[in-house]
């Protein structure tokens, strides 16, 4: 008898709640695997429409420094057709892989530029002095690249481009007469903006800018993805990526 007052008094089983809450997880569940599938397709269709886009642009090249560690240039020439090594900053810092990288390079058929990083607390002529005396006669075969990039507090307010516009004029001149060769500003849209009408007039442009689409005749380069993987020597380096802004005939052209 006190066996059956007991079960009075248990707490009823809703199944009702149980098929709604086992309805809910099912609906979760089925959510989580569209949105799978949503997204793989999106990045299916997004990498066909950046591999329809780069297309009529099958040069590619990319930027190596210090910090990549050694690279399997050899294994990457099978990959790009060009490497800039980052190489000097103002008048005081030189990449401490360039000698070795740049040797290395020599062993195979990669066309190699260098790039010196523009600095707003120095004159053109201590840039030149320091370029020519840590790069010496290693500027390979491409234009010479001079990025133009705010740092510090040397950001978009503070730099007046009426003082740093003929400094950065200066060194294109310097370079091109010491070098005898094209120099070309590796910066983003914004930068190019502020400095191409009335400091950089002739000299072409290598643009830092994700967007896929066609490109005025002074656009030497485009730097689409900072961060391309590719294999080395076992294991993986992430390196920016660049595309030449022409044919592959007009590379061979340029670069014969």
């Amino acid at each position: 008898m006190e066996r059956n007052d007991r079960s009075k008094h248990r707490p009823k089983f809703n199944m009702r709640f149980v098929h709604h809450r086992r309805r809910t997880v099912l609906l979760v569940l089925l959510g989580i695997v569209l949105l799978l599938i949503g997204g793989f397709y999106g990045l299916k269709a997004y990498q066909q429409g950046e591999s329809k886009a780069l297309a009529p642009y099958p040069v590619r090249g990319c930027v190596v420094d210090q910090a990549d560690g050694a690279i399997d240039f050899q294994a990457l020439s099978k990959k790009v057709s060009f490497v800039y090594l980052n190489a000097t900053t103002g008048a005081t810092y030189f990449d401490d892989n360039f000698n070795t990288n740049y040797d290395r390079l020599r062993a195979t058929n990669l066309k190699v530029g260098f790039i010196h990083n523009f600095s707003f607390e120095k004159g053109a002529q201590p840039q030149l002095k320091y370029i020519v005396h840590k790069v010496r006669s290693d500027s390979g075969q491409l234009p010479i690249a001079i990025r133009v990039s705010y740092y510090g507090d040397d950001d978009e307010k503070h730099v007046d481009w009426k003082k740093q516009g003929p400094v950065l004029a200066d060194l294109v001149r310097l370079l091109a007469n010491d070098y005898g060769r094209q120099v070309i500003i590796k910066t983003t849209p914004e930068i190019k903006k502020a400095i191409e009408s009335k400091y950089i007039k002739q000299s072409h442009f290598w643009l830092e800018d994700s967007q896929l689409k066609k490109r005025g005749k002074r656009i030497e380069y485009v730097e689409f993805d900072t961060k391309n993987t590719f294999k080395n020597d076992g294991t993986k380096v992430n390196l920016p990526v660049s595309y030449f802004n022409g044919s592959k005939e007009q590379w061979e052209y340029q670069n014969s």
